[in-house]
């Protein structure tokens, strides 16, 4: 009877020890789901679970961005479209002031110009004054008069002048 106990353990732990190498497990059809998968073909299919579940989150994580940052770009797009008119108007505007600069330094010049002639004028006409004044008793009337006219006849051409502008 020992020998059957033990011929018995012997032959249960050679069964359950070679238990892949046993021909009568299934290996095909309907029963072959029942099968011992290898470490080997886990990992495979673990690492193509992996991807494809990357792959999805990729592909999900990029439309939901783009759905989010929409807004965002449309804010940033009309932002540009006025900064590259306030651009324009800044340039606009910067022409139109050294314009202006040029135009008022010419006038400035040819206002210069014109006081210094007014001066040299103003200078030569108290000259004559003061030799009139000086010899006014030997001058004669007829030339007085005539200087009198003059200086008249010059102011009504200044004063006609300045009515037509």
């Amino acid at each position: 009877m020992n020998r059957l106990v033990t011929m018995t353990i012997l032959l249960s732990g050679l069964i359950l020890g070679s238990c892949s190498t046993m021909s009568f497990i299934p290996t095909e059809g309907g029963a072959a789901k029942f099968n011992l998968a290898t470490v080997d073909y886990v990992q495979a299919q673990n690492e193509a679970q992996q991807a494809q579940l990357f792959d999805d989150l990729s592909a999900s994580i990029a439309t939901m961005l783009d759905s989010l940052l929409m807004n965002d770009r449309a804010a940033l797009a009309e932002m540009d479209s006025l900064l590259g008119t306030l651009s324009y108007s800044i340039t606009e505007f910067s022409t139109k002031i050294d314009s202006s600069e040029t135009l008022m330094t010419k006038s400035l010049a040819t206002m210069s110009k014109e006081l210094t002639t007014v001066k040299t004028n103003a200078s030569s006409t108290r000259m004559v004054i003061r030799r009139i004044n000086d010899n006014i008793d030997a001058l004669p009337v007829k030339a007085l008069e005539t200087f009198n006219e003059a200086i008249n006849e010059y102011l009504n051409k200044d004063q006609a002048e300045t009515e037509t502008e």
